[in-house]
């Protein structure tokens, strides 16, 4: 399946996903307002946050290994079962940390202890969590493309289902419990559908394993667990920072532009996930990753460019639809922000090739470096600008970040 078919397929799950996401916004809107919207953003990036800590880093490394061990049954059981090992043993440390610590956490995090009972139901659900992230990981690696994107379809229908029921039977209070338990079911979805498959038995998942393996896995899964987690920390610092500074108000109207960019680039992170990774990762010869990457390019420049060029246009239509008059201040947010997510896009591409090549040196402190680039940004162009200034930061960083990207590309891949 090429970039082409596999966007096709990829955009049809991005199209239920926005739509899905569209309506959860705005019955999230409704019922929370702006600063509900920003605790639940909050909740969002730490569920996101613990899911790595909990073994969700290892998603990508087992999508690449899988691609890679193709042909190479033992080595390809090994590496899941060295997986799931290192995410049973995690998942058991934080959950008797959460159980145990939720108002702790819960003071922390969303400065009430009333969520508590949320981390605690978190702490319950978590490993499936993961496991569904883990089963995915392993469908994108043995290439079963429409079964990996008709289960990502189910889990933005569950979620959609979950956060409209609770949000209109118990306010925000459902709404966080929704976003706490959607994975969770969707697990259950998942084992059915791939129980039958010939690579899903439990004693592929149990082989014996070796320490290389453990080496291997986490000396690459370093790569997600720094990307994701200095992008939620980032946010989470921008999102406090604009409370601080300006009012959880303003801040709700930051998260509602941060929401809707994300949820337009999801076609594309979809697609590169799916599709650029396992095959980027089975490619030795540069002149081959070129040829993927420029038909890359042509795909996904053009289709970013047109949504921007679509929300922008449509801003005040998309406000008065998926929020409230509570969000106007958003309106001026678009511009720099849409603008940003086109330039992040010519460095996400690059950046494919180096996660695929195992280039960890580099993309580790990529990422640790543009994160603090972008919050350091953001201080300084908001206290100068107002809310603006948290897109003026964006744009600015994610140029910077894709010319480092493309500078890296040409010099260090071979």
């Amino acid at each position: 399946m090429n970039l082409l078919k596999t966007s096709m397929l990829s955009g049809i799950a991005t199209i239920v996903r926005i739509i899905c996401g569209l309506i959860i916004t705005k019955v999230v809107a409704v019922f929370a307002g702006p600063a509900g919207l920003a605790v639940i953003g909050q909740l969002q990036n730490i569920i996101n946050i613990i899911m790595l800590i909990t073994g969700d880093f290892l998603k990508t490394a087992t999508t690449k290994y899988t691609a890679e061990y193709q042909n190479e049954d033992n080595e390809k059981y090994k590496i899941w079962s060295s997986a799931l090992n290192v995410i049973l043993c995690l998942n058991v440390i934080v959950f008797f940390l959460f159980y145990l610590f939720s108002n702790e956490i819960a003071e922390y995090f969303l400065n009430s202890t009333e969520y508590a009972y949320v981390f605690r139901v978190l702490s319950i659900s978590l490993p499936f969590f993961v496991l569904n992230s883990f089963l995915l990981a392993i469908l994108n690696g043995q290439k079963e493309i429409k079964c990996y994107i008709s289960l990502n379809i189910t889990l933005s229908f569950v979620s959609l289902i979950l956060v409209c029921f609770l949000s209109y039977s118990y306010g925000l209070a459902g709404a966080l419990v929704a976003y706490v338990t959607n994975q969770s079911i969707v697990f259950i979805i998942t084992v059915i559908v791939v129980k039958n498959r010939s690579w899903f038995h439990l004693k592929y998942f149990f082989y014996k394993t070796e320490f290389v393996q453990y080496k291997i896995l986490l000396g690459f899964a370093l790569i997600t667990f720094t990307a994701i987690m200095a992008s939620n920390g980032s946010i989470i610092y921008i999102r406090t920072l604009l409370i601080d500074n300006l009012s959880a108000t303003l801040a709700g109207n930051w998260q509602a532009m941060w929401a809707l960019s994300q949820i337009s680039l999801s076609l594309i992170t979809m697609s590169l996930a799916t599709y650029l990774l396992p095959t980027l990762s089975q490619l030795k010869n540069k002149k081959l990753i070129n040829k993927e990457l420029i038909a890359a390019f042509k795909i996904m420049i053009p289709v970013t460019l047109a949504i921007s060029c679509v929300m922008y246009l449509l801003r005040d239509l998309i406000i008065m639809i998926l929020y409230t008059t509570e969000f106007t201040a958003m309106r001026d947010l678009f511009f720099w922000q849409l603008v940003g997510n086109s330039i992040k896009v010519c460095g996400w591409l690059f950046g494919y090739v180096l996660v695929a090549k195992g280039l960890v040196k580099y993309t580790v402190s990529s990422e640790i470096i543009f994160a603090l680039t972008w919050c350091t940004l953001t201080s300084v162009l908001v206290n100068h600008f107002g809310l603006i200034g948290a897109t003026y930061a964006f744009a600015i960083n994610a140029l910077l970040h894709s010319i480092s990207m493309f500078l890296l590309y040409k010099f260090k891949v071979q």
